[in-house]
């Protein structure tokens, strides 16, 4: 069986954050973009917590607006909890992303702050090649 890789273009995909200098404790951290409809894409991330928004690209200036952060209300350990702050600050403050190389994103804040993530794509699973049911 022949499993074909993903292939995404654009901001649409799988991210992970490759290099955060303000807050190194971040790195790792898995953002799902998906498009939802032209110029309009829906971000998720995870660290205790869901974390979901709506991304606005207005193409004529490159800008991109974030709709608040939604997010799950679970309790987690206290460095847990303060990465997630990190993060939720940090796609509430989107300002701009930038694709270099289709295997980078870039993310520049309000407050100046740039984020580098690279691309990043699950396994798939392993196929069944044996009977599980004897």
């Amino acid at each position: 069986m022949n499993r074909g890789s993903l292939q995404f273009t654009g901001v649409e995909g799988t991210w992970k954050i490759s290099n955060y200098s303000q807050h190194p404790e971040c790195v790792g951290v898995k953002f799902e973009i998906k498009n939802q409809n032209e110029n309009t894409y829906r971000l998720h991330s995870r660290v205790v917590n869901s974390l979901n928004c709506t991304l606005e690209h207005h193409p004529t200036n490159n800008q991109w607006k974030v709709s608040p952060v939604m997010s799950t209300r679970m309790a987690g350990p206290p460095e847990a909890m303060n990465k997630e702050n990190v993060v939720n600050q940090l796609i509430s403050g989107i300002q701009s992303l930038e694709i270099q190389g289709q295997q980078q994103l870039v993310i520049e804040t309000n407050n100046g702050e740039q984020v580098r993530l690279e691309r990043f794509a699950e396994a798939a699973p392993s196929p069944v090649t044996q009977n599980i049911f004897s």
